[in-house]
């Protein structure tokens, strides 16, 4: 079945890249994700599953449950994912940039940038956000998602996509989401006629700009390994089982196979 969404709902653009477009269902209370450059649903929902075969919840942080879905929007039918929205009445989501110029100032940048190594950056902002938010294990959370943008590639975590919930001036951590940007989804960046590993090397980690591993690596000696994924590759091909029906048969193939790609080469490093 298709949904349909009308105009007068609430659109939010939320990536640095603009490649997730977001419609709120007040009366439903979820949030439609739309693809706009590739398969951004397909990667958060690819994600999200497999998140699930993990230790994560284990350890007390959630997940977003995303599934594939159809949209019309503007009397175009579009793909898109679907998820809850995990606000309760009176929480809001501050992300770590505004909680950082509103406790420090815009000299937050400069802060973080003048730090003499890539552990004393994160140090910096694992130290500043405990202090206003009154959390503890920010720390573990921020490698949390280090991991898992390393393991999918996402490559999009910069400090307006991590985020923190507040409610009146009490903090608790978001639900792991947005990984639209995740597995070379955008294809208008990394085209499908370029072989998909010869594009790997060559994703930048957010926020510092730099590898992926090394971001991980800097985050897990300061806090330690906090992502243990128990998938296999019977579990990838089912998180991949209906892209057909959201997929033209023209691309579908492809996006499955640049996925499992993707995937197969980011876990032989993360071991």
């Amino acid at each position: 079945m298709t949904i349909k969404l009308v105009t007068d709902k609430k659109i939010a653009e939320t990536s640095s890249k603009g490649n997730q477009e977001k419609w709120f269902d007040s009366e439903e209370n979820v949030w439609y994700k739309l693809d706009l450059f590739g398969y951004e649903a397909l990667a958060e929902t690819v994600v999200s599953k497999l998140l699930k075969l993990s230790n994560i919840e284990e350890n007390g942080i959630k997940i977003t449950d995303y599934d594939m879905t159809k949209v019309m929007v503007h009397k175009i039918e579009r793909t898109a994912c679907v998820s809850k929205n995990f606000l309760k009445d009176g929480e809001e989501i501050i992300t770590i940039a505004a909680l950082l110029r509103k406790g420090i100032g815009s000299e937050y940048i400069r802060n973080i940038e003048k730090q003499s190594s890539l552990q004393k950056k994160i140090d910096y902002i694992v130290t500043n956000v405990e202090k206003l938010t009154g959390l503890d294990g920010f720390g573990e959370y921020l490698t949390l998602l280090f991991e898992t943008d390393m393991l999918f590639l996402n490559d999009d975590r910069h400090l307006n996509n991590i985020a923190v919930i507040r409610k009146e001036n009490k903090f608790d951590y978001c639900p792991l989401f947005d990984y639209g940007a995740g597995l070379l989804s955008n294809i208008r960046d990394y085209p499908l006629d370029i072989e998909a590993k010869g594009m790997i090397k060559n994703v930048v980690a957010r926020p510092f700009n730099c590898n992926f591993v090394r971001q991980m690596n800097a985050a897990e000696k300061l806090y330690g390994r906090q992502f243990e994924p128990d998938f296999t590759n019977d579990d990838v091909e089912k998180s991949l089982e209906n892209v057909d029906e959201y997929y033209s048969e023209r691309y579908a193939s492809d996006f499955k196979d640049r996925i499992k790609v993707c995937i197969k080469t980011q876990r032989n490093k993360y071991r």
